[in-house]
């Protein structure tokens, strides 16, 4: 989700505007919830269009349209306003993933969820098209996977746009590969090209691929209006459905309710409380946690240094901000927008890059300085990565379907695939996230995967011989309602630390295992009601911080609470012997780890980034290495004394670009080989002087990305860093010559 920026609308009607998740012809979408709390998608027409009278008398007649389509699975439309300034109209927000995601993220679908797939769309499609619409753009990145069954979304907008000279006879909208051949050719459509289109998804559901191909749409298009697609590799179970759908001539495509029949005649669908494979179920219970918890209330300030923890019971369990951060990329997608996205809340934007300041801005150095030259490139691996890991002489990365290695020299060593395993790599996507971690001897890689009884999933932890990708044992994480890893926290003497969804009791709430790596075993457990959102790890010391949304709990070596606090943290970490916690306004206090109380603070602090750190710790843990946002919204780099909290030296930085990141920027640092590194706003990365924060090179590679969609490690004197567009890992020298 793109955080709002000038150009954006703040408030809607009664909906205030979180941020924007995504943008097109007629408009944007952006989450909105109302006064009540209630989370809507808000489509908000473009001024230039806004002003064009037929076009918005179509849009009444759209709206008005829209609302009659109320099927259980479409999003419904639940207000609009087709008289304002700017036109809006707002549907219901559907906790799900896009069935684009989930087959990239885990291959084609069983038959059975299949099955239901056909008969939850055209039941969706017989509602819209009984309300007279025609959806025009039915495809993966618009059906929703949901836990009650299939959504269909953006339905109906499009014919919106048939005045004005958006689209006239002989035009073409749409997705290539889900077109039709009518719509193709720009005739006239009916409801049946929608057919057409649902048996190209279907095909994409079982398959894993574009029945028609990849290439320019206008090849595609070719091979769609005069080809017949090859659908020997169809489980024959699913081909007379797909079949009957992708008839050339409309009038031989069946109705949605003759669809309906043929699945239920064929045999019944999967009982839609299940109809999902577990894996898949399980990151969408991840999301339904967080949709349908209340917002959380506003911060509370740090503590002073005199300050004791609250210890009293916990409040009722809110979900905030943190907590939409640490399901590290479960994802929402709007019941409208047919964007997934990573959530972000707006308080957060402001605070990470807005800080408080009253000084005035520094002068800058110029940002000329040596574009560093990259050691290798490989455009071949399996990206995004949600993890990068720097064992001596390799490179690991970690996607949810695939582990990888590559050498110093970039050529591939070894890959190890799910389906071997047995086990889902990652519950999160499209930010890095923390899922493994290593001992010195093996990756330890926490996953989703088979018991051995059909049907039955478990989280596990994966033990991997870095040298050669083979699987040497594995730890079932022993809680009966676990639901799969949010996060791996890092290890400890032995111990694996690992944030996960579902506990003992609760489904929605989370948990944390502390797991013996020598024994296999669960050394201790601590479920919670709250989402657990990240924990930080002492050095030297069992204990352990741990956040939700609004409250820090201390556990020690026993798995016991020993404080809690009722703070809003923003990136928690620990060194020097205290635990760090930020808040919101970048106010970075330091907590006697047995006690909570406030040892010292320092103000102005940059927060993490999504998938970030706003923290690069020295080599022998005295110095903290941290950003601070100035005056003029640039920032300077520094370091601070982790015993006293005194600043060592500030240096100011070269100025950033304005990227897409801006806005909801945080810090991202990263300290190795004598080398403090810094990804800037823009995605230009920078390798700093680790004592004086002078700038040694810069790579420019990756600038005008998303910086939160990078990932990066560095060791062995080089620094690595993937992203998924384009996709390409890079490895750069730790000092550029």
């Amino acid at each position: 989700m793109q955080p709002l920026d000038g150009m954006d609308p703040r408030q809607v009607g009664p909906y205030t505007l979180v941020g924007r998740l995504g943008a097109g012809g007629m408009g944007a979408v952006y989450l909105g919830r109302s006064a009540g709390g209630r989370a809507v998608a808000v489509k908000v027409v473009r001024p230039e269009l806004a002003e064009d009278t037929e076009f918005r008398q179509r849009f009444r007649q759209e709206v008005a349209a829209a609302r009659r389509v109320s099927g259980a699975f479409t999003a419904a439309v639940v207000d609009a306003d087709t008289e304002a300034a700017l036109p809006w109209m707002a549907t219901a927000f559907v906790p799900g993933l896009s069935l684009r995601q989930v087959v990239e993220r885990h291959g084609p679908l069983p038959v059975a969820t299949v099955r239901t797939l056909a008969a939850g769309l055209a039941e969706a499609l017989g509602e819209v098209h009984r309300a007279g619409l025609i959806h025009r753009d039915l495809k993966p990145g618009n059906v929703l996977l949901a836990l009650d069954g299939p959504h269909v979304i953006d339905f109906g907008i499009s014919r919106a746009a048939d005045a004005g000279g958006l689209t006239t006879t002989g035009s073409v909208i749409g997705s290539a590969p889900y077109m039709s051949p009518e719509q193709a050719l720009g005739e006239p459509l009916t409801p049946a090209g929608d057919v057409f289109s649902l048996g190209s998804t279907l095909a994409y559901a079982a398959l894993g691929r574009n029945l028609f191909g990849e290439g320019a749409g206008a090849a595609v298009l070719f091979r769609i209006v005069n080809t017949e697609p090859d659908l020997g590799e169809l489980p024959a179970e699913l081909r007379p459905l797909v079949t009957a759908c992708l008839a050339k001539t409309p009038a031989h495509r069946p109705t949605p309710r003759q669809l309906v029949a043929h699945v239920a005649q064929s045999g019944h669908p999967t009982d839609p409380d299940g109809w999902l494979p577990p894996a898949v179920a399980t990151e969408v219970r991840a999301v339904r946690a967080v949709l349908t918890a209340p917002p959380a209330p506003p911060p509370m300030p740090p503590p002073a240094p005199s300050d004791a923890p609250i210890d009293q019971p916990p409040p009722a369990r809110r979900i905030g901000r943190r907590t939409l951060l640490g399901l590290g990329g479960a994802v929402l997608v709007a019941g409208g927008a047919g964007t997934a996205f990573a959530l972000i809340n707006r308080d957060r934007d402001r605070g990470s890059s807005t800080g408080k300041q009253t000084a005035a801005p520094p002068v800058r150095p110029s940002a000329d300085v040596p574009e560093a030259v990259p050691l290798w490139q490989n455009r071949d691996a399996n990206l995004p990565c949600v993890q990068l890991l720097s064992l001596d002489g390799v490179v690991v990365g970690i996607t949810p379907r695939q582990v990888w290695a590559v050498g110093g020299d970039g050529k591939p060593k070894w890959t190890l695939d799910a389906g071997t395993t047995g086990v889902s790599f990652a519950l999160g996507s499209g930010v890095p996230t923390p899922v493994a971690g290593f001992d010195g001897h093996r990756i330890h890689l926490a996953g989703l995967g088979s018991t051995g009884v059909p049907g039955s999933m478990a989280t596990l932890l994966l033990a991997i011989d870095p040298a050669e990708g083979k699987t040497d044992g594995k730890v079932t994480l022993d809680q009966p309602h676990a639901a799969g890893v949010l996060r791996f926290a890092g290890i400890r003497s032995g111990t694996a630390y690992v944030i996960g969804l579902g506990q003992g009791q609760h489904q929605d709430g989370s948990n944390m295992w502390a797991i013996d790596l020598a024994g296999r075993r669960t050394a201790w457990f601590h479920g919670d009601d709250a989402l657990l959102v990240e924990a930080a790890l002492l050095p030297g010391s069992d204990r352990v911080l741990v956040s939700t949304a609004d409250r820090l709990k201390a556990i020690d070596g026993s798995g016991t609470v020993t404080w809690q606090a009722g703070i809003q943290s923003f990136g928690i970490a620990a060194g020097g012997g205290w635990f760090l916690t930020p808040d919101k306004e970048g106010t970075l206090t330091a907590l006697d780890p047995a006690t909570g109380k406030a040892a010292w603070n320092v103000r102005g602090i940059t927060t993490p980034r999504l998938g970030g750190s706003a923290y690069a710790h020295g080599p022998d843990d005295s110095l903290l290495h941290c950003q601070w946002t100035d005056a003029d919204g640039e920032f300077s780099i520094g370091a601070v004394d982790l015993k006293s909290g005194a600043p060592r030296w500030k240096t100011p930085l070269p100025p950033d670009g304005n990227g897409i990141g801006n806005g909801a920027y945080g810090a991202d640092l990263l300290h190795a080989d004598d080398t403090l590194y810094r990804i800037g706003r823009d995605s230009v990365v920078w390798a700093l002087d680790p004592a004086t924060g002078k700038p040694r090179w810069k790579y420019s590679g990756y600038k005008g990305t998303d910086p939160a969609t990078l990932t990066w490690t560095a060791g062995a004197g080089r620094l690595c860093v993937s992203a998924p567009k384009p996709s390409i890992l890079t490895a750069l020298p730790a000092k550029a010559s």
